[in-house]
């Protein structure tokens, strides 16, 4: 408990620094402008009711792409301005319908990874004939999204988004994004409020760094920005519990009655182009002792500093560490895997959290006006408590992520790319297991 309140003390600290007044709104507009891509800048806008000879037609499509332009969320795996954008001739409304098509070819030798995304928590450690090499190709990350801005005069823009990809059972549309924000609250499901979306470099791979802190949430969020550097957000995130039970079947989880609380923290300078973030997170997560029966909470929380800094024009170093308990469900190597609750040893019918640390940099090279190259670096560490591993000795342990791609622009709307990947697991009882794969993309936006 002692180190939940200094988190807490320090995450709210910083936020009295953050104190001030007053709109930025033109700013952060001309930051988001002139952080779009070749391929943002070739829309095609129809506006509806105007006359086609007006001089007035141009401005009016420009404001339109602006408008637009200033909703966009940068970082990673988020679309950006779509090719097609529809508009009254006053600006009124905007709806944007956009996408990607994406083809994905990788092979995988050592030991194949059985995901379709590079997870070094799923590196098999038997090592059997069928783990030693695969061949896959995957189109199940393309997307589909559509975007509506619509002024109104108590609310001002009212945004609306919604986005889906393939990756469902049997490649059944998945819903990724659907939420509604205007002056400054989100409701709906989006990403985390946890996660720094532009404090991680471009991967192929879709799951990404290992150590990243990316995940979708049911939420209501609020987000402020104060001034041209400052800005601060916190939300209620409904929570998703994975856990662990004892063997004996003494405990089990229940449904969720707390939000998970994150918020952060965050300064920009450079125009936007670099940032750092203090990030916190609490949850309170419930389960049932039969041995007492009786319900009982445990407490998860983390503390996390990230951000992205930009060295001139061509460079951009990303990094992120975070350290917590109860926050398995919150890293990319972990979700779904059980770590946030796992059985306490000796103690019948309870369940315990485990410290865990992630940590991850990165390096972004633009050395031509279509080139790019990105070289990461991500480990997960899962440390002991209570002699849980004295149990469990084939729990995960640690495991690396190294990931080295290079991507080229075709042209504004098609690109391609190749990457390697390495991935290394370790158990508690010391063994370990390599994996490495070679992917490539084949991708256009529309």
């Amino acid at each position: 408990m002692k180190r939940l309140y200094w988190t807490i003390t320090s995450v709210t600290a910083v936020g009295f620094l953050a104190t001030g007044n007053g709109s930025a709104q033109a700013k952060r507009t001309q930051d988001t402008l002139s952080q779009r891509s070749p391929y943002d800048r070739l829309n095609t806008v129809w506006i509806i009711g105007a006359d086609p000879q007006s001089d007035s037609l141009r401005e009016t499509k420009s404001r339109a792409v602006d408008l637009y332009a200033s909703t966009v969320k940068r970082g990673f795996q988020q679309s950006g301005v779509p090719n097609f954008l529809i508009s009254d001739r006053t600006n009124r409304a905007v709806f944007g319908i956009g996408g990607s098509v994406s083809l994905r070819t990788s092979y995988d030798w050592d030991n194949a990874v059985q995901n379709r995304d590079f997870i070094p928590y799923d590196i098999p450690m038997q090592g059997t004939p069928a783990d030693r090499q695969a061949l896959r190709m995957d189109v199940s990350a393309s997307r589909l999204f559509f975007k509506t801005i619509v002024q109104s005069r108590p609310l001002g823009p009212i945004e609306s988004y919604i986005e889906a990809d393939f990756r469902g059972e049997n490649h059944v549309l998945r819903l990724r994004q659907a939420y509604l924000s205007f002056k400054g609250l989100t409701f709906g499901q989006t990403v985390t409020t946890f996660a720094d979306l532009r404090s991680v470099p471009r991967t192929i791979d879709v799951q990404g760094p290992n150590a990243y802190t990316y995940r979708r949430n049911l939420m209501i969020r609020y987000h402020r920005a104060i001034g041209p550097h400052w800005e601060l957000a916190v939300a209620a995130e409904m929570p998703t519990l994975s856990a662990t039970p004892p063997a004996s079947e003494a405990a089990y989880t229940l449904p969720q009655r707390v939000p998970d609380i994150p918020l952060y923290v965050q300064y920009n300078w450079n125009e936007g182009r670099s940032h750092l973030r203090a990030s916190g997170l609490l949850r309170t997560m419930h389960y049932y002792d039969d041995v007492a029966s009786r319900t009982r909470v445990e407490t998860g929380w983390a503390a996390m500093l990230s951000g992205r800094i930009a060295v001139g024009r061509k460079i951009d170093i990303f990094g992120q560490i975070v350290y917590g308990e109860g926050i398995g469900n919150y890293l990319q190597d972990l979700d779904g895997n059980g770590y946030d609750l796992v059985a306490a040893p000796n103690r019948p019918g309870r369940l315990q959290t485990l410290p865990i640390m992630g940590w991850l940099a990165g390096l972004r090279y633009s050395f031509a006006r279509d080139w790019q190259t990105n070289v990461a670096y991500s480990q997960v560490s899962v440390w002991d408590k209570a002699d849980y591993f004295a149990q469990a000795p084939e729990t995960y342990r640690l495991s690396q992520y190294v990931v080295g791609n290079l991507f080229y622009n075709i042209s504004p709307a098609f690109q391609v790319g190749v990457e390697y990947l390495y991935g290394m697991r370790k158990n508690a009882d010391h063994r370990i297991g390599f994996a490495h794969r070679a992917q490539l993309l084949v991708q256009f936006n529309f």
